[in-house]
């Protein structure tokens, strides 16, 4: 059974950005996966480099798609994707000198991609979905 369930609830309805929520879900039960193999340890650090440069590119398609069509809510959208890559670089950062805690921090990605998903992408995704008719 796998840490983080993808649902219908975390849809927004633009198949290239719902592609990439999967993506990071399946990233985040990876990392949870290495972190039960290695005994609660980090995982390897080549999966958070991934988690990493997958959310940069990820943010920067969705950021794209607002800028192109005046999404009133861009600047918010902008400081949470600014917060969620700070986060996960404080997590690359405490992994390469052991000191991080990887079930919080699997904890924060899991309830952070929930909470922006089915709140801010939302209501993000319905503004597109008008837009690209």
């Amino acid at each position: 059974m796998p840490y983080f369930d993808w649902n219908d609830s975390l849809l927004v309805g633009i198949k290239t950005i719902d592609d990439q929520h999967r993506q990071l879900v399946d990233m985040v039960n990876t990392l949870h996966d290495a972190v039960e193999q290695r005994g609660q340890h980090c995982p390897a650090p080549e999966l958070v480099a991934r988690l990493k440069a997958y959310a940069a590119e990820h943010f920067h398609i969705e950021e794209g798609y607002m800028q192109a069509f005046a999404y009133p809510g861009l600047e918010t959208h902008l400081e949470e994707h600014q917060a969620f890559s700070a986060k996960v670089q404080t997590f690359e950062d405490a992994c390469a000198d052991d000191s991080a805690n990887p079930a919080e921090v699997l904890d924060f990605l899991k309830g952070w991609l929930t909470e922006h998903i089915t709140g801010v992408d939302v209501h993000m995704g319905r503004f597109l979905e008008d837009h690209l008719r």
